[in-house]
């Protein structure tokens, strides 16, 4: 599942059914429609099946940088995915 850090307002509440589950892709209409100097915080989604959140929203890059920490990151893999705003799931080589 690759990775994208997405722009979002500080509380910015991913839409669920009435299951309280994720609906993929929910934040995609609300987002477009927001103002973009409300979005000044950090969430990152998985972008390749669902598009659905896989983190909190941050205030910052250095919060997000350590919840990924937490969670056992290599470094490498954060440097890249905070430097690029997405980290790819698979990379083919021919």
């Amino acid at each position: 599942m690759g990775k994208v850090i997405v722009r979002v307002s500080p509380e910015f509440k991913h839409p669920v059914d009435a299951d309280c589950e994720f609906i993929a892709g929910g934040h995609l209409e609300p987002l477009y429609y927001m103002d973009s100097a409300l979005r000044t915080a950090y969430q990152v989604y998985e972008n390749v099946s669902e598009g659905t959140p896989v983190s909190p929203v941050f205030a910052s890059k250095e919060d997000l940088a350590s919840w990924f920490r937490h969670a056992q990151w290599p470094q490498e893999s954060i440097d890249f995915l905070l430097s690029n705003g997405h980290a790819p799931s698979l990379v083919v080589r021919g």
